[in-house]
């Protein structure tokens, strides 16, 4: 009986959180920010890849910058900008940035490609890369 109310509490705590990330996939979708020109100044006629990334942030230092920095190293037409998302807070409002890691992939034509909230694995972010192309 414990192991059933155990369980039955772990539900109820994933729950929301899977009704929060679904809802804001949703909305992000409905407000037009992926598939959206949002920055053609930013991606210059190449792929970009941008970081949000901040002071305090571990998972930015010790896991998605090298895996960016290896992305970097393997496609040598990507563009990627590192953005301090306390200090560049209008960028990080346009592109809704709601946690640290965020990884924004803009196509060549200045278009929002995809959007990772937290960490993205290298091979997350070139999957991503090459559905752009």
């Amino acid at each position: 009986m414990a192991v059933r109310l155990v369980l039955f509490a772990l539900l109820l705590g994933a729950l929301p959180a899977l009704y929060f990330a679904v809802r804001v996939g949703a909305i992000m979708r409905r407000r037009g920010l992926v598939g959206a020109v949002k920055e053609p100044a930013l991606s210059q006629g190449e792929p970009t890849l941008l970081f949000f990334t901040g002071e305090h942030c571990t998972t930015c230092r010790y896991r998605q910058k090298p895996a960016i920095e290896s992305l970097r190293r393997d496609l040598a037409g990507l563009r990627v900008l590192e953005i301090d998302a306390a200090r560049e807070d209008r960028l990080a409002r346009r592109f809704r940035v709601l946690s640290l890691p965020t990884t924004v992939l803009l196509g060549s034509d200045g278009r929002v490609g995809a959007v990772n909230y937290g960490f993205a694995p290298g091979d997350q972010l070139r999957a991503q890369l090459a559905g752009l192309a």
